[in-house]
Formats: structure tokens, sequence, C-alpha cells
């Protein structure tokens, strides 16, 4: 048996920390998009458990297979982006694995889900890209956890992404409680704002907001920014050293200076390529 998953990555634009005692209810309210590159997980029945891929350690996967299945598996994922730079790769290639395993075991896509939220807020790698990632689009997170409220908005815009600096690990963001509180604080004014006018465009200019006054984007950051938004319309992807923005032939040529990638917004979420059965 074999089957074979793709999940989109994921940018967050702005958000705020929800923390629980129950690691379902844990998570985040704010608002990001899927993107048609992403994870795509290879996974078939065997012997031994075998992981392999450009995954780093990949702690976040095996935590998530753990908690959904005592089986084992073959298990090969090949990431489209870099990770540590804010596209949400550690919840994406989790979630691609274990959609692939949920297939092949005739489980709900739903266990999948609950599985890689668990193992993220366990192991301190996000908070909010793996429920984000299951349904695509850009989504509105009202409330936080595995069942929160998720309003999801289709746009078919074409994206390029640079990054521009070394990568962030996203639990040394998450400890900083003052961090924290600042980024809470503006978070809420964000997501009030994009409640009210929730277009793309307002999408951009609220995640910029963010990124400056919460102080994460650093100096080389803003530089960058403020340039790119005479061209159009460009945020910090949170939490990693890359930028976001709306493509363009101009933005592209002012871009091309860092390492780069072309996509679109994926409205389809985390879904099953193939399976096959003997």
């Amino acid at each position: 048996m074999k089957a074979i998953a793709f999940c989109p990555a994921h940018i967050t634009g702005f958000f705020m920390v929800c923390l629980d005692e129950d690691y379902k209810k844990t998570g985040s309210k704010g608002a990001g998009l899927n993107l048609s590159l992403g994870s795509i997980a290879e996974v078939e029945k065997a012997e031994k458990f075998c992981l392999k891929g450009n995954i780093g350690n990949g702690i976040v996967t095996k935590s998530a297979i753990a908690y959904l299945t005592n089986e084992t598996f073959k298990i090969k994922i090949r990431n489209e982006l870099p990770i540590s730079q804010g596209f949400g790769i550690s919840a994406s290639s989790s979630l691609a694995a274990c959609i692939a395993i949920a297939s092949l075991l005739n489980m709900p896509h739903e266990k999948a889900l609950e599985a890689v939220h668990m193992a993220e807020i366990k192991n301190k790698c996000g908070l909010g890209d793996a429920v984000a990632e299951f349904i695509g689009g850009v989504e509105i997170r009202r409330e936080p956890g595995i069942k929160g409220r998720i309003e999801k908005i289709e746009c078919k815009e074409k994206i390029i992404l640079a990054i521009v600096g070394k990568a962030i690990e996203t639990k040394k963001i998450l400890g900083n409680e003052k961090k924290i509180e600042r980024i809470n604080e503006i978070g809420e004014e964000c997501l009030k704002e994009f409640i009210a006018n929730p277009s793309l465009e307002n999408f951009f200019d609220l995640s910029l907001k963010f990124s400056f006054e919460t102080g994460i984007a650093n100096e080389k950051m803003k530089k960058i920014l403020n340039e790119a938004n005479r061209i159009g319309k460009a945020s910090m992807a949170m939490l990693g050293n890359s930028i976001f923005a709306l493509y363009s032939q101009e933005m592209k040529k002012f871009l091309s200076k860092f390492e780069i990638y072309e996509c679109f917004i994926d409205n389809y979420g985390a879904r099953t390529l193939a399976t096959f059965f003997p």
C-alpha cells in the first residue's frame, strides 16, 4: 500500500498567541495565506519505520506520526521551500505525511490534523499553521485551536517569495513573554481591522504594520520592505527572514538579488494526491 499527499506551505501575516492547558485549544488568532508550493509526502507500509527528506531533524513529523498510529511506514518527504523561514514547513511536511497515512488506514483526515497540531504545540514549533494549511486559501483565524473558528477567502493571485536572511527559530520568539505581549496587542488591532475589510491588499498592509510595530522586523528587513512597497504590496513572513509580495515583473526584478520562489495562493488545502493498493 502506498499514498502520496500534498500540503501547502503557509504564511502568517499577523497573529496573537493563545495558550491553554488543553493543547487542542492552544493556537493562534490572526490571518495568513496558503501557497501552491509546499510539502509532498510518499508513504508506504513497512516492517521498520523510516523517514527521509529535506526536513531538518523531523521532530514534529515523528511526534505527529507517533500520536496518529503505532503502525510503521516508510516515508519520503520533499519540501519545496526552506525550513524556519516563516513558511510553516514543519507543519506542512508533517501534515502531508499524516494525511497520506490516514488515507492508507482509512482514517478521517481530521485525525491527521489533530496529530500535527498537537505535535507542533508540544515541540513549540508553531501555533496555527497546521489548521490553516488544512483548509487552504487566505484564512482568518477568529478562534484558536483545532476546532477554532476559521473563515476562508479564496484568491488566485500570484505570489513571489524572497529569502533575505538567516533562518529564525520559532521557539525563540514564542519563549519571550514581553515579545508575546506586544505581538498580542498589535495582533488584536490587525485582526479587528482585517475582519472589517478582508481584502488581500488590506492583508498585506496590516501584515506590514504588524512586522514593524511588534519589532519583529529588523532594520535590514524594514529597509527592504520600504523599498518593496514603493513597487507593490509586500510584507514579512511570520516568523522568518523572508518576504512575500504580490507578483509583478518589477517586484521580481527588485527581489532577484535574493533567493526567490514564485507560486500562487492555494485554495484547496492539504489533500491526498493518489493511493495505490495491491
